[in-house]
């Protein structure tokens, strides 16, 4: 099957490829750390003075602690680029696009769909999740008693959502609650969230004629009036732009193409 992935999933799988990478050297080296600090419990006193920096009250648990937060937080600001670029491309296409105020950005995507989800229920349970990874996240960059609270409420109230999400990735240590993230959680988001964004842009794909419309043939005069070679170079286009297999592409071209255009 010939599946849908614009740039904006591209860019966010490689985002999240080095994200994920940078966090777990960074987690590695804290627990080896933590080893040293078992040994000497000055150990980064020691070792900021050799870089020729002053840090005390450090300790390497903390640092876990404080690492994990802030990386879901980044995986989380990713993810929020992703929406606008989705949203900026959809515009691009052409969508008459609804926006709405006061609701989750999910909400707004939901309202502009081009398609209905394979299984409703499963949906649901899935963008439950994400509302969670969004509430958890503000409880993180803002964290106020208010919002700590509303992370624990909304986990709590959405456990058959989170049930079946850690089922459905056979995961028995993540997704936690606000109170109990691990390095297992930053694994647990970026593995979703890489195939969530399938699923969103797949649920958002535009149309075979909105697709021609963005063939660049503009930036190939050179080739004249030479029409095998423009389609050649148009399905290629699609087919690294949208991924779409070659076979896909050609049929655009060919149920689109206008020698006379």
């Amino acid at each position: 099957m010939s599946m849908y992935r614009p740039p904006s999933v591209r860019n966010f799988k490689l985002f999240i490829g080095e994200l994920t990478a940078e966090a777990a050297a960074v987690h590695v080296s804290l627990l080896a750390s933590q080893k040293c600090e078992s040994i000497n419990k000055n150990y980064w006193v020691q070792k900021s003075e050799e870089a020729g920096i002053k840090l005390e009250g450090v300790a390497s648990e903390k640092i876990i602690n404080s690492q994990t937060r802030f990386s879901l937080v980044s995986i989380y600001s990713g993810f929020d680029l992703f929406l606008e670029e989705l949203e900026l491309e959809c515009k691009r296409f052409g969508f008459n696009w609804k926006s709405l105020e006061k609701v989750s950005p999910i909400e707004v995507l939901e309202k502009n769909f081009t398609k209905e989800p394979e299984s409703k229920t499963r949906f649901r349970y899935e963008t439950d999740a994400v509302n969670y990874f969004r509430i958890l996240r503000n409880s993180v960059v803002h964290p106020s008693d208010e919002n700590k609270k509303k992370a624990i409420d909304f986990y709590k109230s959405k456990k058959v959502s989170i049930e079946f999400i850690r089922n459905k990735y056979r995961m028995i240590t993540a997704p936690n609650d606000p109170d109990s993230v691990t390095f297992h959680d930053i694994k647990f988001w970026c593995q979703f969230l890489l195939d969530y964004t399938e699923i969103i842009a797949g649920l958002l794909e535009p149309t075979e004629s909105m697709i021609y419309a963005t063939v660049p043939f503009g930036n190939w005069r050179k080739y004249g009036k030479n029409h095998e070679k423009l389609k050649r170079v148009a399905q290629n286009y699609i087919h690294s732009q949208y991924a779409y297999d070659l076979d896909k592409s050609a049929k655009i071209i060919e149920e689109n193409y206008d020698p006379l255009a």
